[in-house]
């Protein structure tokens, strides 16, 4: 041994590129503040139950698909939740709304790590938008049976809610594809 250290350092054993970064990890919980955000800033009695889907799924899309972290998506869920925790963001109102936003980043996590050959294309990254976003109306559905805590979305059926945020939900998990997929064609280097 005399000392010098070889050309390549790094240990195979210990991967370095799903590591998450100090910045990477305040975009993500970033995000998903955002979205709990835009939710109270434009939120608007129209009688669509999940039309808030549409930026929230686009945006855990786009945090889940940028980054290497293999759990970006919950902690973007964890940014959405501990915002959704604060009085003047909801948690007045339902007791049980962090806990809502915090659901449907695992579920993208779960997608990503055992569906990896499907990741990267646009109609997959659509259906799990509304995939994820449907768990919003089942969750409530299943506190509404348990404890009876009455939600208005129910007022009309079970179906048209679930419907709905299936629907907003491949809107917004669509345009974070389109989004995902235009950067890496922009970013792409020519032959």
């Amino acid at each position: 041994m005399n000392g010098a250290f070889f050309q390549n350092s790094r240990s195979r054993t210990y991967p370095t590129e799903g590591l998450l970064t100090w910045w990477e990890a305040l975009l993500l919980l970033g995000s998903g503040s955002l979205a709990v955000v835009l939710h109270q800033s434009f939120s608007l009695p129209l009688g669509l139950p999940g039309h808030h889907g549409i930026e929230w799924m686009a945006l855990l899309i786009i945090g889940r698909s940028f980054s290497r972290f293999k759990g970006a998506g919950t902690l973007a869920s964890v940014g959405a939740a501990g915002t959704a925790m604060l009085p003047m963001f909801g948690a007045a109102q339902d007791p049980f709304i962090w806990l809502i936003y915090l659901l449907p980043g695992p579920i993208m996590d779960l997608a990503f790590r055992y569906l990896p050959k499907y990741a990267g294309t646009f109609w997959f990254m659509s259906i799990l938008g509304g995939l994820a976003h449907i768990s919003k109306p089942l969750f409530r559905l299943f506190i509404t049976v348990i404890s009876g805590w009455s939600y208005g979305s129910f007022r009309f059926g079970v179906v048209y809610p679930i419907s709905s945020h299936l629907l907003y939900g491949m809107i917004g998990g669509l345009l974070g594809a389109l989004i995902v997929l235009g950067v890496h064609r922009l970013t792409k280097k020519p032959n």
